[in-house]
């Protein structure tokens, strides 16, 4: 009967050990002109960054994701590619998302009447740890969108 319960003893042990990682959404590029694309869907890349602080290395195995801009949802998917993160670091994991071309375009159409419009890109990632198994770790980023800011930025002038 001890034997059976080492076992059970080591996995605690562990999870107290285990340090969750962190995960932020650090840039949104683009690999397509959203303005200038016509047909299928806008391709997007989100740069997550992954911080582990554990004193060894973890893997993310999927990345879960949604984008909505105004009110109107832009992608939602999941992406399972691996990426191993080294022990007491920081990973860089790109994520590509296909954005959907009509909810681009009614998310513009509702910029036209607006100052600004909120975003918001969020998810989880799926984390292996070793005896820990899988832990999902939740992802958000949001805010606005000012295109007249945007604009003066690229050096166009506005009253």
């Amino acid at each position: 009967a001890t034997l059976s319960l080492a076992p059970l003893a080591c996995r605690a042990l562990i999870k107290e050990v285990f340090e969750t990682p962190k995960v932020r959404l650090v840039h949104i590029g683009f690999a397509s002109n959203p303005f200038t694309e016509t047909r299928g869907p806008i391709e997007a890349v989100l740069h997550l960054q992954v911080t582990n602080p554990n004193s060894y290395g973890i893997t993310v195995t999927g990345v879960r994701y949604a984008a909505t801009i105004g009110k109107v949802p832009l992608a939602d998917g999941e992406r399972n590619e691996e990426t191993r993160i080294a022990p007491s670091g920081d990973t860089l994991v790109k994520v590509p998302v296909a954005l959907r071309i009509e909810g681009f375009e009614a998310a513009v159409r509702e910029l036209v009447g607006a100052r600004t419009i909120p975003y918001e890109f969020c998810g989880s990632v799926a984390v292996v740890a070793p005896v820990v198994g899988t832990v999902r770790v939740p992802f958000s980023k949001s805010g606005t969108i000012d295109p007249v800011r945007i604009l003066r930025k690229k050096g166009f002038g506005f009253n």
